[in-house]
């Protein structure tokens, strides 16, 4: 069942309520610019071939499946490798795939899509080659056949979506059982569908502003993302959904990839973070051109209402970005279209 998952992650209250102004993500703007970006002072000679990225106190955090390690850790300010940490293996403190990277309080969260389990890691800079583990296991059985992705509300709570019987999100306690099941697909999905054909056509990037528990879950092929308030637990609620354009898909039968995505699809949310004040998305809204034409170049900053607050268009197109809240910045990843080595940029992080 993973297989479908591990496929996309490698190349890639109020009143609820779904808007369609000018029937595209990017016409619910209205605040709209044109920024250059500039070169960040970290030094990437050292970057390896990343597929997933983070911030954390100071630490530039990648997660790369071709090394040994998965976990490789930069400074923030100037680039330097720090170490690297969470080898290969199905062992004990070994990890099969890292789907996701993520922080909550002083931890780094890593969720291992290969084990089902969800690991807090206590580093610092100065113990990024012996983190403490704390592992939990997520328990799958009949409601929850399957976990694409996790990420923590709280130390205790945690948030998935993957396939889930009758719906599209649980919450899980601190045991990694489930609490809660809830949420549906984006409007207009098609309810003939079974729950593994819907949940492999809206596999989704999640994050989250926790101190106000809300979470957004954004689609990585489409033009869908939802945001979800958590502050009752028992009764988690849609917020807002925008919702422009649903990703194209034959249904194989298999179970284990299920649908097999048309050409016409449109590369959606290509990363997703969070700051105090926004949801920062990574955005593309167009088809995609070739095998290596992958990336976005729109910065797509909500508030944590759902609001649109600003829509940033980038000189080039990027695979993955982060927030450093300290320095107020934007860091986004890339690659040089003469050299095609990595590159950071960053932009202002708005106030």
């Amino acid at each position: 069942m993973k297989a479908v998952f591990y496929i996309l992650s490698s190349i890639i209250g109020l009143t609820s309520c779904m808007e369609r102004p000018d029937n595209s993500m990017i016409g619910l703007f209205k605040n709209k610019s044109n920024e250059q970006t500039k070169i960040s002072q970290i030094k990437t000679d050292s970057v390896r071939n990343p597929y997933i990225m983070n911030y954390h106190n100071g630490m530039l955090v990648f997660g790369d499946i071709f090394q040994p390690k998965f976990i490789s850790i930069f400074d923030g300010y100037n680039g330097d490798f720090l170490g690297d940490f969470a080898p290969q293996g199905v062992g004990p403190d070994e990890f099969v795939h890292i789907g996701n990277i993520s922080y909550i309080n002083d931890k780094i969260s890593l969720w291992d899509a290969g084990k089902s389990t969800l690991t807090f890691a206590g580093i610092d800079h100065n113990n990024i080659l012996s983190p403490t583990f704390q592992n939990i296991k997520i328990e799958e059985d009949t409601t929850l056949l399957s976990v694409f992705q996790v990420i923590p509300l709280q130390e205790d709570l945690f948030v998935a979506t993957g396939i889930i019987k009758n719906h599209r999100f649980a919450l899980l306690d601190k045991n990694g059982n489930i609490l809660k099941r809830f949420g549906n697909y984006p409007k207009d999905y098609k309810p003939s569908n079974t729950d593994i054909e819907n949940g492999a056509v809206y596999q989704s990037l999640l994050t989250s502003q926790n101190e106000k528990k809300v979470f957004a879950a954004a689609c990585g092929i489409g033009e869908s993302i939802m945001f979800y308030d958590i502050n009752n637990k028992n009764n988690p609620h849609l917020i807002r959904e925008f919702t422009f354009d649903h990703p194209q898909y034959d249904l194989t039968g298999d179970n284990e990839q299920p649908v097999i995505f048309s050409k016409d699809s449109k590369n959606g949310f290509i990363d997703i973070k969070s700051s105090s004040n926004y949801c920062i998305c990574l955005f593309s809204g167009e088809v995609r051109t070739g095998v290596n034409d992958y990336g976005g170049n729109k910065i797509l900053i909500f508030d944590w209402k759902g609001n649109p607050i600003k829509l940033i268009v980038l000189e080039q197109q990027y695979t993955n970005l982060a927030i450093d809240e300290e320095n107020k910045r934007i860091l986004l990843l890339g690659t040089s279209s003469e050299t095609k080595d990595y590159i950071i940029s960053e932009i202002e992080l708005p106030e």
